[in-house]
């Protein structure tokens, strides 16, 4: 695993941004795939980052338990991304943007992460970090699934069923979404399993005086709160 911590800006890496799909996106292929009876498909690329090719001079140590005699001070020059590197997320989306795009993809002005493939039959594409999400007709999808795989290995995972917190289950091209297991998260994660349910979420027997004081809150906590709910509905 390369030491990300001691990179130096110019030197062993320039950018590092790398374009994530929107959470709209995924509404994008889930409207037009209930709407035509179409059935969204999730793969997973495998050591995705490895993928990635390195175009700054990048080194590390020799890893522990790779001798060379006589070459013990020599240090290795990376040719493709290792996780932990900072370009590394960069070097695969590069990868697999110039890949898809070889395909016959288009990728969308919108999201840099949304791809559309032409055909008798559209074949709409969104990319999230090392998971692909498809629709469209499913003689494409499987064609799309065995050119990924030339170059890729990548797992298939069936039909989508997760992301984001969103459950999926499909069924004769209806879709049915919930998050029930991703509020059962929140509730673990902030201890509040034992809590009862209220129509207004207001402490009871509240009193203006206090508010004055600090004792008790967290404001890290309370942000992280406020962000979980904010994937909630």
């Amino acid at each position: 695993m390369a030491k990300e911590f001691s990179q130096k800006e110019g030197i062993d890496y320039e950018e590092t941004f790398t374009p994530v799909a929107r959470y709209f996106s995924i509404w994008t292929i889930i409207s037009p795939a209930a709407e035509m009876g179409w059935r969204v498909h999730q793969m997973n690329f495998k050591n995705a980052f490895l993928n990635g090719v390195i175009k700054e001079e990048v080194y590390i140590l020799q890893p522990e338990g790779f001798d060379v005699e006589n070459r013990e001070t020599h240090v290795c020059r990376l040719h493709r991304a290792l996780y932990r590197l900072k370009q590394a997320p960069r070097a695969w989306y590069s990868r697999i943007d110039n890949y898809l795009r070889e395909m016959g993809f288009q990728r969308s002005e919108a999201d840099q992460n949304l791809y559309f493939l032409t055909d008798e039959v559209p074949l709409i594409l969104v990319l999230y970090v090392d998971d692909i999400f498809l629709t469209g007709g499913e003689r494409f999808i499987g064609d799309c699934k065995s050119n990924l795989a030339v170059e890729f290995e990548r797992k298939y995972l069936g039909l989508m069923h997760y992301f984001l917190g969103l459950e999926f289950w499909q069924r004769d091209g209806c879709f049915f979404i919930g998050q029930g297991e991703y509020a059962v998260e929140i509730l673990k994660r902030f201890m509040m399993e034992d809590c009862k349910p209220m129509a207004i979420p207001l402490v009871s027997n509240w009193r203006k005086i206090d508010a004055s004081g600090s004792d008790g809150f967290d404001p890290t906590l309370y942000c992280q709160l406020i962000g979980s709910i904010m994937y909630l509905g």
